[in-house]
């Protein structure tokens, strides 16, 4: 039986394919590409809306059975499904690599090709990520921080026209494209989810499900629906100014406001939530809406 997995047609996209079927050894598939209404508003420069629009329109497909598996980012998942007729597994970073081992959730700064990777306060930086602005305002201390929008190539090909000094992006991504970039390392927190692949089926297809259980990386997604659980407590979702990542068993939350964040560890999502409130992150996150 030849596989129909359904997919964006990014070159990152097709790749995380790649990479996913690859690790569970299927051989024969097919790939039906979707331009989803999230690239359509990408296309159109805009910014505020829900990255469930990247995968709304694939996961119809599964849905109507039109389509056997459906391949994401896992940062692009909605913390709530509101598809109780589909099930998930997540391909961590690390297993996706395979021997590689990149294991990396971290941002990077990229810079112009022969340009000095060091970061200076009045340099042009590009990002469309709420969270990743505001960092770079508090922890680069950034005094030009502006859009960018597209895929990957896109956005690499506006930083070398010239468009911006430097822009941020995931390191995953960039290692899976074998991008040759001008880059240094950034040390903020980014989301559980990040660098991860998610793997979408119908439940009622139990051959579906005996192909991908045995690659579930549980633990991956123990960590990520823990950090889900504390985004939908704080009522925050992709464009609020979170930062949620899991390490050593301990959540380790950032809520940014536009002159002052917070930052606090907890050992689950309700107790996340208790040091939350105390913080006043709501206050915070309020300044944005």
């Amino acid at each position: 039986m030849t596989i129909k997995i359904g997919s964006r047609t990014s070159k990152l996209a097709l790749k995380q394919v790649e990479i996913a079927m690859n690790r569970i050894g299927v051989p024969s598939f097919e790939i039906v590409g979707v331009d989803t209404a999230g690239d359509r508003r990408s296309r159109e420069n805009k910014v505020q809306f829900d990255k469930k629009n990247f995968v709304e329109d694939i996961d119809d497909l599964l849905v109507d059975r039109k389509i056997d598996i459906a391949i994401h980012s896992a940062k692009d998942m909605p913390a709530v499904s509101n598809l109780s007729d589909l099930d998930e597994i997540y391909i961590s970073n690390d297993l996706a690599q395979g021997d590689k081992k990149y294991n990396s959730r971290n941002d990077i700064l990229i810079f112009r090709n022969n340009e000095d990777p060091v970061f200076e306060k009045n340099m042009k930086i590009g990002t469309s990520s709420l969270r990743r602005k505001l960092q770079s305002k508090f922890f680069l201390e950034a005094t030009e921080i502006v859009n960018l929008n597209g895929n990957v190539d896109t956005r690499v090909k506006k930083l070398n026209d010239g468009e911006y000094d430097c822009i941020i992006l995931a390191k995953a991504g960039c290692e899976r494209l074998e991008l040759d970039l001008n880059y240094s390392e950034l040390d903020h927190l980014t989301n559980i989810s990040q660098g991860s692949i998610c793997l979408r089926f119908n439940k009622k297809r139990e051959e579906i499900l005996n192909l991908l259980e045995p690659f579930s990386d549980d633990e991956m997604k123990r960590k990520i629906d823990e950090c889900n659980n504390f985004l939908n407590l704080v009522n925050a979702d992709c464009n609020s100014a979170v930062a949620v990542d899991y390490k050593d068993e301990v959540l380790q939350a950032e809520v940014y406001g536009k002159n002052e964040y917070i930052k606090f560890s907890a050992l689950n999502a309700e107790e996340a939530f208790i040091r939350f409130k105390e913080l006043d992150g709501l206050r915070l996150l309020n300044e944005h809406s």
